[in-house]
Formats: C-alpha cells, sequence, structure tokens
C-alpha cells in the first residue's frame, strides 16, 4: 500500500521531470513502508542518502531547464530548492540518534512538501515550459 499513488493531477506536462517526480514519490512510499512496519530507523540513513542525491541532480535538472525557457521565477524557485535541501540536511544531523520518531517526522516533512511542491510551485514552471517547448524536452 502506498501513502502517495501518483495521479495525473500531479503532472507538470514535462515527461522527463515527471518521471523524475515519480521516483521520488516511490522513495516516499518505501519510508512509508518501512515506518508502518516498524523499520524506518533501518532505512533512514539510506532515505537522506537518497534524497541529497535526488535534489541535486532534480532540481539542477528543473533549475537548468528553467534557465535555457528564460522562466521568470526562477530565482524564487532556487530559494525554494535551497530550503529542502538545508531540511535535508537537517534530518541528517538529527539522524545522530538513529530514532524511530526521526524517520517518521521525515514521512511527515516529505508527503506534505512534496505533494504541495508538485501541485504549487511545479505546476506554474511545468505549464511555461510546456508552452515553449512541449512535453518531451529533456
Amino acid at each position: 500500500m502506498a501513502v502517495i499513488g501518483w495521479k495525473s493531477i500531479y503532472e507538470t506536462g514535462i515527461v522527463a521531470l515527471d518521471n523524475e517526480h515519480r521516483s521520488l514519490i516511490q522513495e516516499i512510499n518505501r519510508l512509508y513502508e518501512a515506518v508502518r512496519d516498524k523499520q524506518g530507523e533501518a532505512i533512514l540513513v539510506d532515505i537522506l542518502t537518497m534524497l541529497e542525491k535526488y535534489t541535486v541532480d532534480h532540481f539542477q535538472h528543473e533549475e537548468k531547464l528553467m534557465e535555457e525557457y528564460h522562466y521568470p521565477r526562477l530565482v524564487e524557485h532556487q530559494k525554494i530548492h535551497q530550503e529542502l535541501i538545508d531540511e535535508i540536511q537537517e534530518f541528517k544531523k538529527k539522524n545522530t540518534s538513529g530514532a524511530e520518531d526521526l524517520a517518521r517526522e521525515l514521512l511527515a516533512f516529505l508527503r506534505v512538501w512534496v505533494l504541495e511542491h508538485i501541485l504549487k510551485i511545479d505546476k506554474e514552471y511545468g505549464a511555461f515550459l510546456e508552452s515553449r517547448g512541449g512535453r518531451f524536452i529533456v
């Protein structure tokens, strides 16, 4: 069972970025299953490591496209991205104790952040990019 099931409403209109979002949601669902089974602590380091890599790779990809297509809210979007990167670093710092509660806290944070970010922020750039380059820009 998934905590977040992919729905068409989450699509930005940019296939490559939607695929990256899907992979993030799969990882959030993996964390959910571990927390549900009281195994969150066991995969917490793995999830945090994945999030560090994902935020670098995915955000660079998004920002490169925004820059390339002259998205007017690029700087604002970069600040939002930096806030998530900072949050992930805070979770890493808190992880010194390896508490199961931290996995639950991370799950709750990610669930809200990802859905709000995709639905409110990413959908805006998706429409902008799609109007200039189509669904299949990479």
